[in-house]
């Protein structure tokens, strides 16, 4: 099935671009990212950041409103706290005549977090329209997004006192402050790369946009945390998890992942008006970066790559069997 996937069309070389993208996702789905959202090292770096690393202090009581976004709860999505989460390293051949950033999730129940239909155990996207995610209609170009001039604006945004605001929460500062890290020259990147434009789907024309070069890895979550928490909490005393006691190890304590902000972005950065500082945004990269190493250079094993979502779907099978 997978070598199926790999015999396509190819893309305009006029605007043909390789690109390294990452995704997460249930090892159920496969790597293949249709429909699915994809980012380069930065880009996957805040996502970790603003939504999963942060889970075990924002989803204490199981909510977070703290994150400047609307759609998948942070507390709930499938591709940040789901079964059996791989992280995916990809080399996408893709037609660089981007279009507008669609936001593509897994249905749960049905539904997507937008509320619209998403038959349950399938990607789907929702494009952007005005301002807002919503059912409308797509196009098959991939859609992309600089994350820095998208999300720039919520700088600041909860980590401010105010009137109605006296008491901002480690939290809300620690989210905005994670935002303080991008820069206009290392801004991460967005992708969305839909089924319409995918030159591995059967019948795919010249007009195709993207198609899978290589998987290049496939490492579980767990490990992946693993070594980049490590990583990043070395760069600071032990002190402060030296006070996590047996939780100083467990990636998904509270006090592990206070200390692990502490360390990524100064330890006053919690607290509102405190000194953004830490690591330096390109050794946080090479942090993430590194469960993709060798096991000898101190990354994670490799996985095996499963066959894909939508291999049984209509679209797909029907014209795979003839």
């Amino acid at each position: 099935m997978l070598s199926l996937l790999l015999t396509v069309m190819s893309i305009d070389p006029k605007y043909a671009e390789n690109l390294t993208l990452y995704h997460v996702n249930e090892h159920k789905y496969g790597a293949i990212p249709v429909n699915m959202n994809t980012g380069d090292n930065t880009g996957d770096l805040f996502f970790d950041l603003l939504e999963v690393v942060i889970a075990p202090l924002a989803c204490q009581n199981h909510t977070n409103s703290s994150t400047p976004s609307h759609g998948p709860d942070p507390c709930a999505n499938p591709e940040a706290i789901g079964d059996y989460l791989m992280v995916n390293k990809l080399t996408l051949e893709v037609d660089s005549r981007f279009s507008g950033y669609a936001a593509c999730n897994v249905g749960v129940d049905n539904k997507d977090p937008f509320g619209g239909y998403c038959k349950s155990g399938t990607y789907c996207c929702d494009c952007h329209n005005e301002g807002h995610f919503k059912h409308s209609p797509c196009n098959r170009t991939v859609g992309y997004e600089n994350v820095q001039a998208t999300f720039g604006k919520y700088i600041g945004h909860g980590c401010e006192r105010s009137l109605f605001h006296p008491h901002p929460t480690p939290v809300e500062c620690y989210s905005a402050n994670t935002l303080r890290k991008l820069t206009p020259n290392n801004h991460g990147s967005w992708y969305s790369s839909l089924r319409m434009g995918y030159c591995g789907a059967p019948g795919a024309d010249a007009g195709c946009t993207w198609r899978v070069v290589r998987v290049d890895k496939v490492v579980t979550r767990a490990c992946h945390s693993k070594v980049f928490g490590d990583t990043v909490q070395s760069s600071a005393p032990p002190a402060c998890l030296d006070s996590c006691g047996n939780q100083r190890t467990n990636t998904s304590s509270p006090c592990w992942a206070d200390c692990f902000y502490k360390a990524a972005l100064g330890p006053d950065s919690g607290k509102p008006g405190g000194a953004v500082a830490g690591m330096s945004l390109d050794d946080l990269v090479a942090a993430w970066q590194k469960p993709f190493l060798t096991e000898a250079e101190g990354g994670c094993p490799a996985q095996q790559e499963l066959a894909p979502w939508f291999k049984d779907e209509p679209w797909f099978a029907r014209a795979v069997e003839a």
